[in-house]
């Protein structure tokens, strides 16, 4: 067994620290929180300004995503020093989608309030959720651009959660322009949330049931030796 991190990883060529691409993993999901919080701000402000319910679930899902960075990069650390580093990930996991469960009901009734009573909704909330999205394909481009050591149990599951933050964008923009061109079908606005409230609901559901979607397991991820 090797006698340190240093020791075993695997994109190690220098025999110094700095030089370690698994210390890097931590700053990129601080990276990706950063983006989230920013994102958050702007979709919240945007959806209280437009009155979009819709736009505000979003943000809040943004704002789980930025926490869910926070939690990964704190795994992130604590796995490198941990005997089992699968546990720590899994642990770290289920954490992050309880979060995620709850802000989904959260959204979910806040949607259907809006069905019922559905509330006028300014065009612009339709720009906004398009920079939203720019900002979201920009965190997968960061995100798929990890070491191949990285690509692990961490990195899968935000990938999915990504992923859904793009499907809740896209379905923002066309439920915005559906609007925008019938002139009063706000109750799409509420529809969206509840939407978005599912996604969530159901992507978490399934992680925390430990759903796997992809065919090959974590041996592709990080292969470091974290003895000491």
């Amino acid at each position: 067994m090797a006698r340190n991190h240093l020791d075993a990883c695997p994109s190690l060529a220098s025999g110094l620290s700095d030089d370690c691409s698994c210390e890097k993993e931590v700053g990129h999901y601080l990276k990706l929180a950063k983006w989230s919080f920013g994102l958050f701000l702007f979709e919240g402000v945007g959806g209280l300004l437009s009155g979009s319910i819709a736009l505000i679930s979003d943000s809040l899902h943004v704002l789980l995503d930025g926490t869910e960075n926070i939690v990964s990069a704190i795994v992130s650390k604590l796995s490198r020093e941990h005997k089992n580093e699968k546990k720590m990930r899994t642990i770290g996991g289920r954490v992050s989608a309880i979060l995620l469960l709850v802000a989904g009901g959260v959204i979910v009734h806040e949607g259907w309030e809006r069905v019922i009573t559905p509330h006028e909704v300014e065009w612009y909330m339709t720009v906004i959720a398009t920079i939203g999205l720019c900002v979201n394909i920009l965190q997968m481009y960061l995100h798929q651009g990890v070491a191949k050591e990285h690509r692990n149990q961490t990195h899968f599951w935000q990938s999915r959660h990504l992923w859904s933050d793009i499907s809740a964008s896209i379905a923002v923009i066309v439920g915005g322009l559906i609007m925008s061109v019938s002139g009063g079908l706000y109750w799409i606005d509420g529809v969206l949330s509840i939407g978005i409230g599912i996604l969530i609901m159901t992507l978490t559901g399934l992680k925390l049931l430990g759903v796997e979607f992809h065919s090959h397991s974590h041996e592709h991820g990080h292969k470091c030796d974290h003895g000491h």
